[in-house]
């Protein structure tokens, strides 16, 4: 056979795809370039689908096509006992003192103040600070030395001078290498160089929120507070003591950077979800995050605050109860963090010392979860396929979502074998005949939802509780730990306790019967479900099974769990408990703040089985109470339906309001779907906290 000519020109080879990188394909996507871009140094640069979701979420948002650099910093941050007992003081002393400055920042001790940079220089950014660390990383100490210092308007934790110098060292490098991208507007690179080494200029922002004097801000330090009232110094000093300079710590050298929309504003956490009534309104979503006015915050003359979104972007009005002030740094976005001191470091820098997460779905929620707030200490996912193995259920959990219901087997693996709950007493003669029924409900309002930062304002120095509202409780149950357990354990409002009981006396009159009673362990949901028992006229017969296992997802606990109040605390406070339940899935076994969704979704789907399987030979219906998410979690794969991804269950949460409620039934096949409730639902409306004041003329 004859030899194929040469062509002239030659088609030129087409590159693969997966050659491509994120922004090329975002571009073959039809995105312009400027926007692909702007979501992707939005997002940490963490994939194709997280950015494209970015831009789909700010179609609405005015400043998509602005050509507005990110600001940069980059912090050295402490994991470890250190961490927390710095968390554990913050925690303490926004509750018995109010907020200062330190609240708004992740512990950090700064290496290098804000600069702006354009968004195509965001990967440049992060290949020089590995590069910068690569080359000092044998010059730097095995661990760091601080000693405390206290003054009248600061307190922090400052490096020994020796120290001190290497770290600025690097700093120093950082910056030189990275001089060349910064936006420098009327100054030369050497100014914004010093402007960006908080030791070497008295008008940096190190310098603003140190204030101890000339020392502060030439020495490396982290802070513990600052702009604080005087009348707070001598009970900060006293919490102070809970910080030990000397305690275990890695560090980690962070890059992050932040919407430029946050300077002048405070940033804010949605409690709870708002569909815009309005044109000029702003939807509200929880996890979302929202920048206002601190002034026009405190000037509202109706309770309504106009508010831009850290999720979308849109900017609108809302109301003012439905948020809570967090960190600024909650809303910025962690590009890379590279252990340094203390730690294990892997050849190449690319291992982060941050606790793991098993991969997850790219959804747009997934951009909550991957953007690092100092209360979260979420961490950057990482590329490397070793997060699969730090995580012993993952493949199991992969293995059961891909059957229609949860198998059995596999189930086992997960959470150990099934136990069977004790039968509930004399109330019904069992077996009960006819197709067996699950209840699912969502607790009543709660009060930290409702009334912010009740804590604070609620109970005084000795631990002594006073409401302030006619919609608190009278009372309080006597707990360990009290008050500060109560931060993420809090009861319901009065409302909330009658939202429980309409339920339980609409039960009784559409003649509903509940034969097996299963609680999460929040105290919310304990409350709501003996009020519906109540308001069903069964109460003292019923006593509640508590199942940790139906605790709602634990990826929105990274700052750590509640702590529940035990069964003796709960029967001391009157509950009707049932002690001698043996949960599904141990308290104990409910503390992994990186469940994935879909493990999420495992976990609830086995209760359910579980408990269908155990009450089989006694028949009847089943009440579950839960939280937002369990009406999903506990039906979705019992009626044949796939686990939801993260973006797809917060949509659903927000359309599910307090007490609301889910029936499922049985069918002749053996097969369950989901029917209509045999009343309705309870529904009021928002009521603005009244102030008599007004009428003062």
């Amino acid at each position: 056979m004859a030899a194929l000519p040469p062509r002239k020109n030659p088609t030129p080879t087409k590159i693969s795809r997966q050659h491509l990188s994120p922004l090329q394909i975002l571009l073959q996507m039809g995105f312009p370039k400027h926007r692909a871009e702007k979501a992707l140094s939005a997002t940490g640069h963490r994939g194709v689908q997280l950015a494209s979701d970015w831009l789909l979420a700010h179609v609405n948002d005015a400043c998509l096509d602005l050509d507005t650099p990110r600001e940069y910093v980059v912090y050295l941050c402490p994991t470890g006992l250190l961490h927390e007992q710095v968390q554990s003081f913050w925690i303490e002393s926004l509750q018995k003192c109010g907020w200062n400055g330190a609240h708004n920042l992740v512990p950090h001790i700064t290496l290098c103040s804000f600069f702006k940079s354009n968004d195509e220089n965001c990967e440049l950014l992060v290949s020089a600070l590995k590069e910068v660390v690569h080359s000092i990383m044998t010059a730097l100490p095995s661990s760091l030395t601080l000693d405390k210092y206290i003054s009248p308007n600061y307190m922090g934790l400052f490096l020994n001078d020796h120290q001190a110098d290497i770290l600025k060292k690097l700093a120093v490098t950082y910056v030189k290498e990275v001089a060349h991208l910064f936006e420098a507007g009327c100054y030369d690179k050497v100014e914004v160089m010093a402007a960006c080494l908080p030791w070497c200029t008295g008008t940096t922002h190190a310098e603003q929120h140190c204030t101890a004097g000339e020392a502060a801000t030439k020495a490396l330090h982290l802070t513990l507070a600052y702009q604080f009232s005087p009348s707070q110094f001598s009970r900060l000093e006293k919490l102070v003591d809970i910080v030990d300079p000397q305690a275990p710590a890695a560090w980690e050298v962070r890059l992050y950077s932040r919407d430029t929309r946050i300077l002048g504003n405070e940033v804010h956490k949605v409690l709870y979800s708002h569909v815009p009534r309005n044109p000029d309104e702003l939807e509200l979503l929880i996890g979302d995050f929202v920048y206002v006015n601190g002034d026009s915050l405190a000037s509202s003359p109706d309770g309504w605050v106009e508010g831009t979104s850290w999720l979308t972007g849109s900017a609108g009005f809302l109301p003012i109860s439905y948020i809570e002030r967090t960190a600024e740094s909650d809303a910025w976005t962690l590009h890379k963090a590279i252990p340094v001191i203390g730690n294990t470091v892997i050849e190449g820098l690319d291992t982060l010392s941050l606790p793991r997460r098993p991969p997850i779905s790219l959804s747009l929620l997934n951009l909550l979860e991957n953007s690092e707030g100092s209360r979260r200490s979420t961490e950057v996912l990482s590329e490397s396929s070793s997060v699969d193995r730090l995580h012993s259920r993952q493949a199991s959990l992969d293995a059961m979502q891909a059957q229609p219901l949860p198998q059995h087997d596999v189930l086992e693996v997960l959470y150990a074998k099934v136990k069977k709950p004790k039968k509930e007493g004399p109330l019904y003669k069992f077996p009960i005949d006819g197709p067996r029924k699950i209840i699912v409900a969502r607790h009543g309002e709660r009060v930290d939802f409702t009334f912010g930062d009740w804590i604070r304002f609620c109970f005084d120095e000795a631990g002594n509780y006073q409401r302030r509202d006619l919609n608190m409780p009278e009372t309080l149950p006597h707990r360990k730990g009290a008050p500060h357990s109560f931060y993420k354990d809090c009861p319901l409002t009065n409302i909330g306790l009658l939202q429980a009981t309409l339920v339980g006396q609409a039960m009784k009159a559409s003649r509903t019967e509940v034969h097996h009673v299963f609680c999460s362990p929040s105290l919310r949901c304990v409350q709501t479900c003996t009020n519906i028992l109540k308001g069903l006229g069964i109460a003292e017969h019923m006593p509640l099974n508590i199942e940790p296992g139906l605790f709602e997802w634990l990826a929105w606990y990274h700052d750590g769990m509640p702590v529940w109040m035990t069964l003796d605390e709960l029967i001391e406070a009157g509950f009707n408990i049932n002690k001698s339940y043996d949960p599904l899935i141990r308290k104990e076994e409910v503390k992994e703040p990186h469940e994935s969704c879909e493990q999420y979704y495992g976990r609830n789907a086995y209760v359910t089985q579980s408990i269908i399987n155990t009450t089989q030979a006694q028949g009847g219906t089943v009440l579950l109470v839960g939280h937002a998410a369990t009406l999903d979690t506990c039906t979705r794969q019992l009626v044949g339906g796939a686990p939801r991804s993260a973006h797809e269950m917060t949509n659903i949460i927000k359309k599910v309001p307090y007490c609301s409620f889910a029936f499922a039934s049985q069918e002749n096949s053996g097969s369950w779907t989901l029917i209509e409730p045999p009343f309705p639902p309870v529904t009021h409306s928002a009521n603005m906290r009244y102030d008599w004041k007004i009428l003062v003329p």
